[in-house]
């Protein structure tokens, strides 16, 4: 009789084979598990950070063609919560005729929490904006007092979650001088 060894009469693997190429795939595997998984949060940072840069220039670029044509004298800058910036401006029909006199406000809900929420003449504006990508808006530093020369501006920051902030002077073209 011819002698045959155990590793060859042996079919499949032991216990602590398996165990063994288990422990080695783990081993590779959870940094590539780590990689992918910063990957991703940079690509969510990146998404929220460019919808917060969109929505705070449609913000902005609304603001400014609206409050530059504010009637002299008419902005009111309400601090707190909300802060709230109202004023009116004169819009005439297609033919230039029958100006009639608009209100606007913009305000913040909750500024500087993940609550906050913009809004315009009380609607959340621009549509779709969600909760807390919009951070802060506020008046930093303003010459609208008209006893006062021109020029008359506003300057208005808005700031995003993400941090990034958008920074802006707004002539005001309808204010002038009172004597």
């Amino acid at each position: 009789m011819e002698k045959t060894s155990d590793f060859k009469k042996r079919k499949g693997f032991t216990i602590l084979e398996e165990a063994v190429v288990i422990a080695v795939i783990a081993i590779l595997a959870i940094p590539l598990v780590t990689l992918l998984n910063q990957s991703i949060q940079a690509q969510i940072y990146g998404t929220r950070d460019v919808k917060g840069q969109y929505y705070a220039n449609l913000i902005m670029q609304d603001f400014e063609r609206r409050v530059r044509q504010a009637n002299s004298g008419s902005i009111t800058i309400t601090t707190g919560n909300p802060y709230k910036i109202t004023f009116t401006y004169q819009q005439a029909d297609k033919d230039g005729k029958n100006p009639s006199t608009i209100s606007y406000s913009y305000e913040i809900d909750d500024s500087n929490t993940a609550n906050s929420l913009f809004k315009r003449n009380g609607q959340v504006f621009p549509v779709g904006l969600e909760k807390g990508v919009i951070k802060d808006f506020k008046i930093i530093s303003q010459k609208t007092d008209t006893s006062q020369d021109p020029p008359y501006y506003i300057e208005v920051k808005i700031e995003t979650s993400t941090g990034t902030i958008l920074q802006k002077t707004i002539y005001l073209v309808n204010y002038y001088k009172q004597e």
